[in-house]
């Protein structure tokens, strides 16, 4: 949901606004200068209620509650857990490279085994109800149905016995399932109908390397050149379009479509995440550990992208915007390889190392982005606050809006209807919404400094907290996001 629109009255000392435009007042007082309009009501000395900034903000430490990782062990010893997709029979399925096996596991975690073919990498829903995979020691691609049943389709032979290892695999917008072969004298993309029918397209960039491929929003479908250092794009008539990645030696791997309508890719070597769009502009992101190898990425329930890493042992989310959060996986080097949304609202990876498959819940969480940390009188500051839903209660209060630099008033984003916006000045913070299902909400606000407001340091907010709750009260808040900023005239 994004909410703006038009300007609203209600009672009491609210400043109504068009929701993205500039700051307006109607009423008779319209003649004031607009921050005496707003503050001069709620003028009190400095410190004051100072507690309520405590109690509210946290010290203003506005992060996420950390997600939950839970492991469960693979029957099978060192079977070298590789790639992992959502089966239409509400399980999750996985690869074994070490194992020559594809797994199932429930979401409450019961894991089952079907052997199959010699180092088994991508696997992927098909759209005939089963699960298909690449088996990379074979040069086959298998397909399973959820009962256990088993059947292959074998790929053309190079140089006798070398394979050309094909690696990764996903359902397309044609009907088909569509794979990459990465071993270098082979290069191409390949396209496999239900019926076992296999078309080949050369990539045009020598020992390129194709690793990792999903279906795009355009209707075509997205690669990575892992040894090219390029992002491809093949339409399902088989033209291919290819990006060159800014950072050199980057090493693309995982990608995947975002909830954004771009595309987001991981850097192994570059250590950083990867955006482009759909016209091949490319944004990139580093990682905050070192030489973490990220592998593979999917995109979450909560709005923001997933993604693993390798050597950092870690599972990593990115929001569209960029802000980069890391959550350590309890065992220790377990190699964390593909990462996919499980039909249980939680995600699911792999541990390659660790012979474990975990799964990690996204707790709710708001972020608050701003266009500066400082600004003068003229300019005008841009205030995005963002919800990502998670596990949360069934009903819960939302919070937006800034507490002034006096340290004791909250200015209160309210939403009178969808789409209409006030705001609302007081000692304490009013709910944006209450008693609310959180859904994914962005909500823009925009300000244009006049030069009497208050000189000082101003705290934009997004908080969550169990609906009809105290939000003052720290055990009743879910989720708060603080950003500052500071204004001087």
């Amino acid at each position: 949901m994004e909410t703006g629109g038009t300007m609203a009255k209600t009672a009491g000392p609210t400043h109504q606004r068009r929701g993205g435009g500039p700051a307006h007042v109607t009423g008779p007082e319209s003649g004031r200068p607009l921050a005496r309009r707003l503050l001069g009501p709620f003028r009190r000395p400095r410190g004051v209620l100072v507690v309520g900034l405590v109690l509210w903000g946290a010290g203003l430490v506005g992060v996420a509650r950390a997600a939950t990782i839970t492991e469960f062990v693979i029957p099978t010893a060192n079977s070298g857990p590789t790639g992992i997709a959502a089966g239409p029979d509400g399980a999750l399925w996985f690869t074994e490279f070490n194992g020559n096996k594809v797994g199932r596991i429930t979401t409450a975690g019961t894991i089952t085994e079907f052997a199959a073919g010699s180092r088994l990498q991508g696997i992927t829903a098909g759209p005939d109800g089963a699960l298909w995979f690449t088996e990379a020691g074979t040069n086959k691609i298998g397909r399973i149905t959820t009962a256990g049943a088993l059947t292959e389709f074998v790929l053309e032979f190079v140089l006798g016995s070398f394979s050309s290892e094909p690696t990764d695999i996903t359902a397309g917008p044609d009907g088909a399932l569509w794979f990459t072969q990465f071993i270098s004298n082979i290069n191409k993309i390949g396209r496999i109908t239900t019926s076992g029918t296999i078309t080949a397209f050369p990539v045009p960039t020598a020992f390129s390397g194709p690793f990792n491929i999903t279906a795009g929003p355009d209707g075509a479908l997205w690669f990575t050149e892992r040894e090219g250092d390029k992002i491809g794009r093949i339409t399902t008539a088989g033209t291919i379009t290819e990006f060159p990645i800014p950072t050199p030696n980057s090493a693309p791997r995982g990608i995947t479509a975002g909830p954004d309508g771009a595309l987001w890719f991981t850097e192994r070597d570059g250590n950083k995440i990867g955006r482009i769009t759909t016209a091949g502009i490319i944004t990139e992101f580093p990682i905050p550990t070192p030489n973490s190898a990220p592998q593979d990425i999917t995109a979450g329930p909560d709005g923001a992208l997933w993604f693993t890493e390798a050597i950092g042992n870690k599972i990593g989310r990115i929001t569209t915007a960029g802000i980069i959060t890391e959550f350590p996986i309890p065992t220790p080097n377990s190699a964390p390889q593909d990462i996919t949304a499980g039909p249980d609202g939680a995600l699911w990876f792999t541990e390659f190392s660790g012979n474990r498959i975990g799964r990690t819940v996204p707790d709710l969480s708001g972020e608050v982005s701003l266009n500066g940390s400082v600004f003068h009188t003229g300019q005008t500051i841009t205030f995005q606050a963002t919800l990502f839903p998670g596990i949360a209660p069934p009903k819960v209060d939302i919070y937006l809006g800034a507490l002034l630099p006096d340290f004791v008033t909250f200015l209160s984003l309210v939403q009178v209807s969808p789409g209409v916006i006030s705001i609302a000045l007081g000692p304490a913070p009013i709910p944006f919404l209450a008693n609310a299902t959180l859904t994914l909400t962005v909500v823009p606000f925009s300000y244009t400094f006049t030069g009497p407001e208050p000189a000082g340091t101003y705290f934009p907010y997004a908080g969550i907290t169990v609906a009809g709750s105290n939000p003052f009260q720290p055990a009743n808040r879910l989720s708060l996001a603080v950003q500052a900023f500071e204004f001087t005239p």
